[in-house]
């Protein structure tokens, strides 16, 4: 959990590195004023989110990128970003089995990628009395990298903007219990109470329009019982209809299948009827037919009994003449034929007076049965008229009516349960717009003793021996030194034993799995400490101070990173002990500063103060 700052480089074209590394537990960059110490912790900031870019000064020209690599949890990562601003590229390194690196671009934003490494993600906290929200990268940085105006400034730990107090509270106690404010309940703000105010508004005017719709004298209770009264007077009659129906049910199903077999008996009869049509004609045709042949065969008979009178000019007698037909050779035949096909005749129409018979006898049954199921029909038909008019309705009220009133009633009742709802509706906006105070409270409890204990025990490392008590004011993100507050003492107290809180903050948060950044950048704990103008009367000496601090932090190995920016000479007996980059300004032997020294163009100033001290830059 947290992160391990490993190197911080800026780049430019045709230019070296400017580079600083630093120790995995804990780095001094030492140096004195205008070598770029401050610098350093403007870039560590801006590199790890901050909005502000670090400050221009002549020998940062040409430099146009910078670079912070970092690890958190056995992973490398680096950021990129512009000196002069931009938004910054976050990259995983990632070494092959050549030993090549590489890097793979991370989709994330910086704020929320270095919450996540600080395992504060989807963590809430207060940011005001009326707003919750999610831990910000801001929340890191205000309580990892302390700046040197505010180790040794007068004002609140949780910084001077007043709208950030709220939040840098609680990410301080987040970061020191572990827990965050997701139960906390929050007042409402002005906008939602104007929101609120204006449904109330809207609840009330509508509340004024329903009720005019109804007379101030109608009770509910009444409308219930009248609506009540016609509900039963409605069930009523439908029982009756209801039986009605019931009654009729069964006649009109014995009517459908009486008619739907008197409509099967009728097609019957009719199909007979136009077979017995069919019949008769052809019985006609057969009886002609015979009238025909009888006829022919009468004139055949005719005229075989004939005398031959031969021809009366060649007296040829009329069968021996060329010009007479074949037929009239035969006469005989034709007589025969003739005779033949009237057989035949005759037996067809025998065979068809027969099926005719047979036909008009099932005619017969089925016109029979037609009339029967016709009177069955009207039989039943009565039945049904006589069950209609034999019922009688027993009400003095006709049905429309009953539903009218019904409908009116309804009415009623939908007018008085809607002023029952905007009435409750208003009751609850009302209590809604109420803002009652929100009192939270934050004590530490015994995280706050641990990370007081620890602190305490820091700065007798330091030899402050003369603190008799101590104690974590966690609603004021401080502490409080024998019963003072901190910042009661002098300012180069007052920057010592903020660097304790800072570092025993980290340790605890680390120890106890809380989130946090993981490491601490603090410039210039000790500065005013030695500055006599600065310092307390009674105070342990400041080369006191000075050797037992760097030889507490050449032996560090607790949780965390520190890295430290001081401008005293590290006592040579923890020199050797103690990771230090020192810078040795213009006219040293050794680093000059962050950037190397060359040649600066016209113009450009070479006193341009490298140290910085805006909090947030």
């Amino acid at each position: 959990m947290g992160i391990v700052l490993v190197k911080l480089w800026a780049t430019g074209p045709n230019l070296p590195d400017a580079e600083v590394n630093f120790d995995s537990k804990r780095q001094l960059i030492l140096g004195p004023s205008d070598t770029g110490k401050s610098y350093i912790r403007e870039c560590l900031w801006y590199m790890v989110g901050g909005d502000k870019p670090p400050k221009w000064f002549p020998l940062a020209q040409g430099y146009d990128e910078l670079h912070l690599r970092f690890a958190s949890d056995g992973q490398d990562y680096e950021i990129l970003r512009g000196i002069k601003g931009g938004l910054p590229t976050i990259f995983r390194r990632n070494q092959d089995a050549e030993g090549d690196d590489s890097l793979e671009p991370v989709d994330q934003k910086l704020g929320e990628f270095l919450v996540e490494l600080a395992g504060a993600s989807g963590r809430v906290i207060l940011h005001s009395a009326s707003k919750k929200g999610r831990v910000t990268g801001d929340d890191l940085r205000h309580w990892a990298l302390v700046s040197q105006t505010s180790i040794m400034g007068e004002g609140h730990t949780a910084g001077t903007n007043y709208a950030q107090v709220p939040q840098r509270i609680a990410s301080f106690n987040l970061f020191l219990t572990g827990q965050d404010d997701a139960a906390i309940t929050i007042k409402k703000s002005n906008s939602e109470v104007d929101r609120i105010r204006g449904q109330l508004t809207s609840a009330e005017e509508s509340l004024s329009r329903v009720k005019a719709d109804i007379d101030s004298d109608v009770l509910r209770e009444d409308v219930e019982k009248a609506l009540a009264s016609v509900d039963k007077n409605l069930n009523e009659l439908n029982l009756q209809y209801e039986a009605r129906a019931s009654k009729l049910r069964s006649v009109r199903k014995e009517i459908a299948h009486a008619a739907s077999e008197l409509r099967s008996w009728t097609a019957r009869r009719d199909q007979s009827g136009s077979m017995i049509s069919r019949f008769e004609i052809l019985e006609q045709k057969y009886n002609n037919d015979l009238e025909r042949l009888g006829a022919a065969g009468e004139g055949v008979e005719f005229f075989l009994e004939l005398s031959e009178i031969p021809c009366p000019l060649c007296g040829t007698p009329p069968l021996a003449q060329e010009h007479v037909p074949a037929q009239l050779e035969k006469p005989d035949s034709y007589r025969k034929a003739i005779a033949a096909e009237a057989g035949k005749i005759s037996n067809l129409r025998a065979g068809l007076v027969s099926a005719l018979k047979t036909e008009r006898d099932r005619f017969q049954r089925f016109h029979d049965q037609v009339i029967l199921k016709r009177t069955d029909l009207d039989r039943l038909e009565q039945r049904e008229a006589a069950a209609l008019t034999g019922v009688r309705i027993e009400f003095s009220t006709d049905p429309k009516t009953l539903a009218e009133r019904r409908g009116e009633l309804s009415a009623q009742l939908g007018t008085l349960d809607e002023i029952a709802r905007l009435e409750a509706e208003i009751t609850r906006l009302k209590g809604l717009k109420a803002r009652p105070k929100v009192t939270v409270t934050r004590d530490g409890g015994t995280d706050g003793r641990a990370v007081a204990d620890r602190s305490k025990a820091m700065l007798e490392a330091w030899g402050f021996s003369d603190i008799k008590n101590i104690a974590l004011d966690a609603a004021a993100c401080d502490l409080v030194l024998n019963d003072r507050p901190r910042l009661s003492y002098g300012a180069g107290k007052r920057a010592l034993y903020l660097s304790a809180l800072t570092i025993a903050l980290m340790e605890h948060a680390l120890q106890e799995g809380h989130p946090h950044l993981g490491a601490v950048v603090i410039d210039s704990p000790l500065r005013a400490y030695g500055d006599p103008k600065l310092a307390d009367e009674g105070e342990v000496p400041a080369a006191t101070v000075g050797e037992k601090f760097y030889g507490w932090l050449a032996a560090f190995q607790g949780k965390g990173q520190i890295i430290v920016m001081e401008n005293t000479n590290v006592p040579a007996i923890v020199a050797k002990s103690l990771p230090t980059e020192e810078f040795v300004g213009l006219g040293g032997d050794g680093r000059i500063g962050f950037y190397p020294y060359r040649d600066l163009p016209e113009g450009a100033s070479e006193t341009t103060p490298l140290d910085s001290n805006d909090e947030e830059a």
